[in-house]
């Protein structure tokens, strides 16, 4: 299982992780380094659709985090990883419902459900200024 260090102490990922995109790809998120494996079919597929509401570049690197009920979650990040293009953050939701709240100092958060089938991209400014997070939800 997935372990992340939060603060200097190590602490078990309460979902599953894979990463599949273009050869030599990673990703390094607190104290992890996720190879890439070879994109299948479906995930093509998803990627060439994405790819659709870009302006500039294309995605080549999908990031999959597996909730198994509402228990799992993913905590507060921001995505500063360095090894991340900062102007090609999205999020696609398949399965059930979840939602995810976005947070910044002083002011209100924000709660926007990700319904399956639908897709959120966030901008540069958004990973800058605001935090966001799954939380665990009763089903």
């Amino acid at each position: 299982m997935t372990t992340v260090v939060v603060f200097n102490k190590r602490y078990l990922v309460p979902r599953k992780v894979s990463a599949y995109g273009d050869k030599n790809l990673t990703n390094a998120f607190s104290g992890n380094t996720l190879p890439s494996k070879p994109l299948i079919p479906i995930l093509i597929k998803n990627l060439k659709e994405a790819n659709k509401f870009l302006k500039d570049g294309s995605f080549n690197y999908i990031l999959i985090n597996r909730y198994k009920d509402g228990q799992d979650k993913i905590g507060s990040p921001r995505d500063n990883e360095t090894d991340m293009d900062p102007n090609s953050s999205s999020t696609f939701s398949f399965g059930a419902e979840r939602t995810m709240i976005f947070k910044r100092p002083n002011f209100n958060f924000v709660k926007i459900p990700l319904k399956n089938g639908s897709v959120l991209a966030m901008k540069p400014q958004t990973n800058e200024f605001w935090y966001h997070e799954i939380p665990r939800e009763n089903e």
